[in-house]
């Protein structure tokens, strides 16, 4: 339980970028499944926006390690 608390309370920065991205990537397909509606539409619409949801509030309320920038 330490190490989980320990990776949420300082996260190093290049897991903000991997977060960026599946923000990204997941509101993307969020949107072409809501435009085409195809089949299981509703489903996947909930998978992609949970998906954008849990990275866009780790991203805005993450703690990240920039040390390397003051070196």
């Amino acid at each position: 339980m330490d190490q989980l608390s320990n990776f949420f309370g300082a996260m190093p920065s290049w897991v903000g970028v991997v977060l960026l991205v599946v923000f990204i990537l997941s509101g993307r397909l969020f949107r072409d499944a809501w435009k085409l509606q195809g089949a299981r539409w509703k489903l996947r619409c909930w998978v992609f926006g949970l998906l954008a949801l849990s990275s866009f509030l780790l991203l805005v309320f993450g703690v990240f390690d920039f040390g390397w920038a003051s070196r």
